[in-house]
């Protein structure tokens, strides 16, 4: 789905227009923009992505209607949407992969940053989803949340040659909900195309 589809599905479920749900679902799908593949999942549809939006967008929004929305629920919808009606943690992603991907974690004189930097493997305990912080996806996100000069410090101490493309390349999946969208909001969407 892509993140007008999920938009358009967040209305009927929250109300409001499709705009108002719009940033978030682009937020959620911005890791497409380092891999155009269906692996781009792992990297924010958990619950860790869902963590990371509540974060950039606040504990809640306004729609067009005046209802107050949590932005965790929006995420989880997204996520839930694309993955079978899974709402996976970075350790259900991770568990089944066993590979060693060689990377360096770069250590910075800034606590912040050094916090961001390593969450994901605060959230999973698996050294493989540093890969999300520790790679050009990481400067972008870093960028988002801290601003490009934060950005161009992780940018300086990571291998300008690493990119989260490598290590999704290596990624297989092991689970069907990991690449199936829910059939039935596939379905609302075909029958949303046709009374047009």
């Amino acid at each position: 789905m892509n993140t007008w589809e999920h938009s358009l599905l967040g209305q009927r479920k929250f109300g409001g227009r499709p705009e108002d749900y719009h940033s978030i679902h682009k937020f959620i799908d911005s890791s497409k923009l380092f891999c155009y593949h269906l692996k781009h999942r792992l990297l924010l549809h958990n619950l860790y992505g869902v963590e990371l939006a509540i974060n950039l967008f606040g504990e809640a929004i306004k729609n067009a209607d005046g209802a107050i929305i949590l932005v965790r629920d929006i995420a989880v919808e997204h996520v839930r949407e694309d993955l079978d009606g899974k709402i996976p943690t970075l350790t259900e992603w991770l568990e089944e992969d066993k590979s060693i991907y060689p990377f360096e974690i770069p250590d910075l004189e800034d606590d912040k940053l050094n916090s961001f930097i390593w969450k994901p493997y605060l959230r999973s305990g698996h050294k493989a989803a540093l890969h999300i912080t520790c790679s050009d996806f990481g400067v972008f996100l870093t960028e988002l949340f801290y601003g490009p000069e934060t950005a161009l410090k992780l940018r300086s101490k990571i291998n300008s040659d690493y990119k989260v493309s490598s290590f999704l390349e290596r990624f297989t999946f092991t689970k069907s909900w990991q690449y199936s969208p829910m059939k039935e909001e596939i379905e609302w969407l075909k029958n949303q195309n046709k009374s047009k």
